[in-house]
């Protein structure tokens, strides 16, 4: 209950109807004095963060302890005393991509690879890349990013090895690519094309009935683009392309959420009582338990790394078994089917959840490779 003082005024200021009590029952808004001082700011803000995270983490404690409850409070039509399921997903989303997204910075720009094919010029190449890779070796700011790096750091000293023994060994190096294309058509190209401009050119003078189609010109433009841009170098245009399609995993994620949905709605499509928005309030809650799942499966990697070691192979996958076992536990208990029927249903949903992901991949490679 509030401390400060109440209008005499019965009319609420901001929507103008007649207030009973403290409170406004149509907008919620507090019938009190304008003037108002700096300490009762202060303490209205306290107020509102500590509400907030009392209902947040007793959310979060039911999310990630009672796999299904808060989908089943939610039906039931008990939604005040939780936090509501759209603000979990956007704060648990937006804290977990923001702490990914630090443990897996990919060196976009930290390799520049420029063809040459002089083997003088290969060979200074290869020696640039390995005094760049030794220095995010020593200074990784994960686990995961220095064994990448190590990895990619034994590839160029084996291909120093390779060109120091045979100069004529260019075709042998295995991180030095000089092709890529999005889709070859080189089997039916009358002519190869070397630059944008001589493709858009020819294209011009062709007739109409020999001109490229649509979705040629589209894929041979842009792999010619890819071309000029990278100077060739189809390894630094499949970096970029990675880099891209990495940071779009959380579109990537909200786009597969409905789909999720969708596919649980199908399998309980015989249960009348459950509607499709309750479908999606159940992908919200086991999409939030997975981003928290993940995150602690990065801190206890962060803490092994710390100490000059990695996560031990059978505590990943003990969080693996855990996730599969959480969706499980998840759907036995708000559908509250038997033991057999939940378990075919679930392999069914995991068979179907894994088309689908792959399709969203597929489209959002393509998309990424063309937004480059």
């Amino acid at each position: 209950m509030s401390h400060f003082k109440e209008r005499k005024e019965k009319n609420c200021l901001n929507c103008n109807a007649m207030v009973q009590g403290q409170f406004c029952h149509i907008c919620g808004q507090q019938n009190i004095e304008l003037k108002e001082s700096a300490l009762h700011l202060v303490t209205h803000f306290f107020k509102d963060i500590t509400h907030f995270d009392g209902k947040f983490f007793t959310s979060i404690k039911h999310l990630l302890f009672r796999p299904g409850f808060l989908a089943s409070e939610y039906l039931r039509g008990r939604r005040a005393s939780h936090l509501d399921p759209a603000r979990m997903y956007i704060f648990t989303s937006a804290f977990f991509f923001l702490i990914f997204f630090s443990f897996y910075q990919d060196k976009k720009e930290s390799i520049s690879y420029k063809i040459d094919t002089n083997a003088a010029g290969l060979m200074s190449q290869l020696n640039a890349s390995k005094t760049v890779l030794d220095s995010i070796v020593k200074t990784a700011a994960s686990v995961a990013e220095r064994d990448s790096a190590k990895a990619e750091l034994a590839d160029v000293l084996d291909d120093i090895a390779v060109l120091g023994k045979d100069s004529t060994a260019k075709e042998r190096l295995k991180t030095i690519s000089y092709n890529f294309n999005i889709i070859s058509f080189s089997g039916q190209r009358k002519k190869n094309y070397t630059t944008l401009k001589e493709y858009d050119s020819v294209q011009k003078v062709l007739p109409a009935t020999e001109k490229d189609g649509w979705v040629k010109y589209k894929v041979e433009r842009h792999n010619l683009y890819l071309k000029e841009k990278y100077n060739g170098d189809g390894r630094a245009i499949l970096q970029s392309i990675k880099y891209d399609f990495v940071h779009r995993f959380p579109q990537m994620l909200f786009v597969s959420l409905p789909f999720f949905a969708l596919l649980l709605k199908l399998l309980y499509r015989r249960n009348k009582n459950i509607y499709y928005v309750n479908q999606a309030v159940f992908a919200i809650h086991f999409y939030c338990a997975m981003f928290l799942v993940i995150l602690t499966g990065l801190w206890l990697g962060s803490i092994f790394g710390w100490f000059g070691g990695k996560l031990p192979d059978w505590l990943n996958g003990l969080f693996t078994i855990g996730s599969f076992f959480y969706l499980y536990k998840a759907m036995r208990n708000f559908y509250g089917q038997r033991r057999a029927k939940t378990i075919f249903k679930y392999i069914l949903l995991l068979f179907f959840s894994l088309i689908v992901m792959l399709i969203i991949f597929a489209f959002f490679f393509i998309f990424s490779t063309f937004a480059i």
